[in-house]
């Protein structure tokens, strides 16, 4: 079981999102931050190119919107217990940059059953250790 964010879990986390279905048409890109975690504070990029997801770990990089979760927020997300446009609405999330891209332009990947099952799946084989 990998830790929730560690470099092991984004890697399997960039595994499943590889076996997504593409999504002709959804392209953006959208930098996720999460701060204190175990792991100090944790940035990854997901690229979608025709509903296609790549995970790239790390700040470098452009981006069209930055999503900033804290720990307990990000735990709760991945395993399906908060919806993200909820969290946004509820200032759970902090999203910047061009936070319409995000909500709506990725929705038909990020927002999909396929990634909800994704992360689900990846949290119920995770650890989450506390901040």
């Amino acid at each position: 079981m990998a830790s929730f964010l560690s470099e092991e879990w984004l890697a399997e986390f960039a595994g499943a999102l590889a076996d997504l279905p593409e999504r002709p048409g959804v392209s953006g890109t959208a930098r996720f931050a999460v701060s204190k975690t175990p792991h100090g504070k944790v940035q990854f990029r997901l690229v979608v190119d025709d509903g296609r997801i790549e995970l790239v770990p790390g700040r470098d990089g452009d981006q069209d919107a930055t999503v900033t979760w804290g720990y307990s927020d990000a735990v709760a997300w991945c395993r399906g217990e908060l919806d993200p446009d909820a969290a946004f609405m509820a200032g759970r999330c902090k999203v910047e940059g061009d936070y319409t891209r995000y909500l709506f332009g990725l929705r038909p990947v990020l927002g999909s059953a396929e990634f909800a099952a994704a992360l689900v799946g990846l949290a119920a084989a995770s650890t989450f250790d506390e901040a």
